[in-house]
Formats: structure tokens, sequence, C-alpha cells
């Protein structure tokens, strides 16, 4: 939905665009989810909204959300042939028959006895073009992407603005946010105060043009956290929502990017603080890079849809 939900709708994509080398892929909607309709086909599927469990009737179905109630799962479980579910919190039903967990530390703890698993960093539901990236580190940093959500309701972005100022950065910045965010005219009646240019791009269709442009990142811990990791794209982290906190704590862990969480107290110190340390150290931005790529390469989503299309899992 235009909403919430974006990073859930550009994984799905990320498989669908893979299965439709092999089938028929249609998306059903949550009421209000029109403003995916026409990105959805722009690559050749269908799109609609959904209105009945009936429209599963015999077909093969994907899941991906938080908002579901287990009555709506069974019902559409009773109407299709095949259910595979998107597990970012350790809820997949037990009935269904595959389960997708990109790097959630605990699935390995629930007892699986029929449902096929598959689990890991090697299943992050990226794009197509995600595959074989290659990272152009620079010695200096002069193109910084501030991509904290379409909605960024918190209104991280002027936070960030905030702290670059106070670390005197002189270079350009690109912020990627929806035209229907709440705090988007504030961002705009700021954006003069600043020492930097700063270029608003609104809505934009995917993230790739953006990453390949910066020299490092400071977003959201979504499906844009792994993208910039498979660009090989130092980073900054915000938990903007509560289901991204399992994944930024993992990609830190792993020295893929530095996390700062909204919910301390010092917040806009440490993120000061951490846009001070990527700006000055070439090294700590090359080590950053090199672990994200390899740990996502951009494969997962052809690998799911290879399993659910051709049973190569």
């Amino acid at each position: 939905m235009p909403k919430v939900g974006g990073g859930h709708v550009m994984r799905c994509l990320s498989i669908g665009r893979e299965l439709f080398r092999h089938q028929p892929v249609h998306f059903l909607l949550c009421e209000g989810g029109d403003y995916w309709i026409d990105r959805i086909k722009y690559y050749g599927m269908t799109a609609s909204i959904y209105k009945s469990p009936v429209e599963m009737k015999n077909t093969n179905v994907l899941i991906d959300g938080y908002g579901f109630s287990e009555l709506e799962i069974q019902d559409w479980r009773e109407q299709c042939k095949y259910m595979a579910f998107i597990d970012d919190n350790n809820s997949a039903p037990n009935y269904v028959d595959l389960v997708i967990s990109s790097c959630m530390d605990n699935i390995s703890q629930k007892n699986y006895k029929n449902q096929i698993v598959l689990y890991g960093n090697q299943y992050a539901l990226l794009a197509p073009e995600y595959i074989s990236s290659v990272s152009h580190n620079t010695e200096e940093v002069t193109n910084i992407l501030v991509s904290c959500g379409l909605r960024d309701s918190n209104n991280f972005t002027s936070q960030v603005l905030g702290a670059l100022s106070e670390c005197d950065f002189k270079g350009n910045v690109n912020i990627a946010i929806g035209s229907q965010a709440p705090n988007l005219q504030k961002i705009l009646d700021s954006i003069n105060n600043y020492n930097f240019p700063v270029n608003i791009v609104l809505d934009s269709n995917g993230l790739y043009d953006l990453l390949i442009q910066s020299d490092i990142v400071i977003g959201a811990g979504g499906v844009s956290l792994l993208e910039r990791m498979a660009l090989g794209k130092p980073s900054i982290t915000i938990v903007a929502v509560e289901n991204q906190r399992n994944q930024s704590v993992w990609s830190e862990n792993s020295g893929a990017t530095i996390l700062v969480d909204p919910l301390e107290q010092q917040f806009q110190y440490d993120l000061t603080n951490a846009i001070t340390i990527l700006l000055k150290s070439e090294e700590r931005r090359l080590e950053m890079s090199n672990k994200g790529m390899a740990i996502i390469d951009g494969k997962g989503g052809m690998r799911v849809a290879r399993c659910m299309a051709l049973g190569e899992c």
C-alpha cells in the first residue's frame, strides 16, 4: 500500500520478475495499493485490488505482509494449490508449502516438518539488476543518498540533513522519498538552509540508479539496506520501523553498515558521529563495501523463483 509496505512490494516484484520468465504472474494488492499497479504492469505483469479468497482458487500464491489474520491465510490456503510465505518474524503457519527468510536467526528453532525452507542471505530478495554489480569506491565522499522510506513518517530525512550540516558536509545530497510523504513540504522548505545542494527525487521506480551514483547511503533498514549491501555501498542504517530491527542488527554485526537507533536518547549525536566516521575513513568505507558485497550477491529472487517455478530448491 502507499502508506506502508513498499519493501514488501519491491521484494515480491523481485520474485515476480523472475517467475514471469516461466509463467504468468498476477499481483493481488490490499485496498489502497493502486499506487503500485502501474509499476507492476511496467514489468509485463498484471495487478488488481484484492476482493475475495476465490481469486486464489487453483493458483500458486506468495504471501508477504504483516497485517493478515490467521483466518485470512487459512481461507487462501483452502483455495490455492501451493502457498509460499515470506517470513521475517518466525510467524509462517505450519501448513504452507514454502517458507522464505533471508536473515532471520531464529528460524531454525521452529519445528518445520513438511515445508521447504529457503533460509539465509543467499535468499535476499532483490531485483535482477543487483546481480553481479561492481562497487566503485572513491577517496572522498561527494555524493550521499538519503532514503528513509517512501513515507518517512518520523521525518528522519530532516534529522539526517541536520547531521550532515553539523559535519560540515560540502558535497551533493539526493533524497529519495514519496510524493505523499507527510513531511515532504517541511523538507522542501528547509533545503535552502544547508551549505550543500539537496536534490529531491519523488516516487523513484527503484533506487538502483541513485545508489550507483552514491558514495555512501543513509537510509532505513528494509529492502534498501540489502540493495546497498549488494552494490557495496557503505551505509548508515536507521531502524525506521521495528520490523527492520533484526535485519539491521544482523547487517551491522556482519560489518556491512553502521546502525543508529532512534530509540536511543542520543540518536542525533549517534547519527552525526556515524556520518563523521564514514566521511573521514576511506578504509572503513572500503571494508564495509567489501563485506556487503560478499554477503549479498543479488541472486536471491532468482533462486526463489526457480524453486517455485521449477522445483529447483
